[in-house]
């Protein structure tokens, strides 16, 4: 049995005492008429992620254990939703209207009653209507075969082999797939691996335009910033099709990272972006941080009222400090610029996930990467020392690398408000207040009272 913690003193889903006893939740989904008509047997539940804003919505992901009727076993990964009281049965009238994809056991979508929970079985997502074809190498193969070329492969010849897997999900928002086919042409077989990316309905274009532009710059043509090249967009299905690049993501637990030799490059490749002339949507900058500053401050008072205090007096010492700050020319911003989202393309530093993009300040792509050095700081002296000299090493790179220098004021505002409106209050939504001490600790530190 999961034991109940981490539930903040005022929970607004107080369902989630019953999803965290996971013999309770599974008994729920026992219950459920749906699983009963079927004739399946839930034989164990495991969390994966819950995803929790106060009062707003609660969100989590999981895998059971299913038996059918006729003893076969299988695991099946699951999406649900805490409503509202009196939401939950809107909300499946809705869903039960989309196009669903039977999973091998259970229904495609159904409502946990007693929980105001509606639930889907994967790949079935509300809000992807490209997920179901992600998902199924059928349909991939069928697209291929329509049109090689839209994936970057010769006019000519016969896919021999398609392999898949799963690359990013981030449920009700976008999730990406691996694809890498065999190609048999009239030149002999060509191996090639491309990236289908899901998105909500009336984003995927926007996405695809940004990687389009930069397509077209001269720091992507000039080798200076590296990016996945874009094949298609298909708007039926609000999927993007691109290049899957080689290597792998600098994700914060991967072995082997250097951060001080990492630094200078990303620094002068991002700079190079924020100097690139494109045309795009309002991006995020000031009023959009200090809007999300004021929201995340309440949320994480409202859900642990012991450090109010400190979060209300730092929330207060930001906003004071904003006429003063050094100013810097509106530029494109990438908008969730962090260590995941740099590439090593074998030995070439990389961008990847522009879906955020738009003409903002480009301060906040800097603040939002240190805030995450910071935290990954946190784990020891040892890594606390190498982020301090990666954060030296950005900052000689990139002054170099725009017209308008280092605002260091600017740069130590986003470090700090970000640190508490997006790293901070991750703690809250996603139930794991340990670490928040120590965060809005480095968060005073970055942006210390005068």
């Amino acid at each position: 049995m999961s034991k109940l913690k981490n539930l903040p003193q005022d929970c607004t889903f107080p369902q989630l005492q019953v999803v965290f006893d996971t013999e309770r939740f599974a008994a729920c989904l026992q219950a459920n008429a749906d699983f009963a008509a079927a004739g399946v047997e839930v034989r164990g539940v495991k969390l994966k992620r819950v995803y929790y804003k106060p009062g707003r919505s609660c969100r989590l992901t999981f895998e059971a254990k299913l038996r059918g009727p006729d003893g076969r076993k299988v695991e099946q990964f699951f999406f649900g939703k805490i409503h509202v009281a009196g939401k939950s049965d809107s909300a499946l009238r809705r869903a039960a209207q989309a196009a669903l994809t039977a999973p091998e056991l259970g229904p495609a979508v159904t409502l946990v009653r007693e929980l105001d929970m509606v639930l889907w079985a994967y790949p079935n997502d509300p809000n992807l209507p490209g997920l179901a074809t992600l998902a199924n190498p059928q349909a991939v193969a069928g697209l291929v075969r329509r049109d090689p070329t839209a994936f970057g492969l010769p006019a000519l010849g016969e896919l021999t082999d398609l392999r898949l897997s799963v690359g990013k999900y981030v449920p009700g928002q976008r999730c990406g797939y691996r694809y890498r086919v065999q190609w048999t042409g009239p030149a002999g077989d060509v191996e090639r691996t491309f990236y289908g990316k899901a998105y909500q309905p009336g984003l995927g274009r926007a996405a695809y335009d940004v990687l389009a532009q930069l397509a077209r710059t001269p720091a992507v043509e000039s080798g200076r910033l590296r990016i996945p090249m874009p094949y298609g967009y298909d708007a039926e299905r609000e999927i993007v099709w691109q290049e899957m690049l080689p290597g792998r993501s600098f994700s914060k637990d991967a072995g082997g990272l250097d951060l001080v030799a990492l630094a200078g490059p990303v620094a002068s490749a991002l700079g190079a972006f924020h100097a690139s002339q494109l045309q795009l949507g309002v991006g995020l900058g000031l009023a959009a941080e200090l809007a999300e500053l004021e929201a995340s401050s309440a949320k994480i008072m409202q859900a642990d009222p012991r450090h109010a205090p400190r979060v209300e007096a730092l929330r207060a010492r930001l906003v004071a400090a904003v006429p003063g700050l050094p100013r810097v020319p509106a530029a494109p911003v990438h908008g969730s610029f962090k260590i995941s989202h740099v590439f090593d393309a074998e030995g070439q530093v990389a961008f990847i996930d522009f879906d955020g993009a738009g003409i903002g300040d480009p301060t906040y792509d800097v603040g939002r990467f240190f805030a995450h050095l910071a935290v990954a700081g946190l784990a020891s002296k040892t890594d606390a020392e190498a982020v301090q000299a990666a954060m030296r090493n950005f900052e000689t790179a990139y002054a170099a690398a725009v017209p308008w220098g280092w605002p260091d004021a600017r740069v130590r505002w986003y470090t700090s408000a970000l640190l508490l409106s997006s790293q901070a209050y991750k703690c809250v939504k996603r139930l794991s207040p340990s670490r928040l001490l120590a965060i809005l600790a480095a968060a005073e530190e970055w942006f210390p009272q005068d």
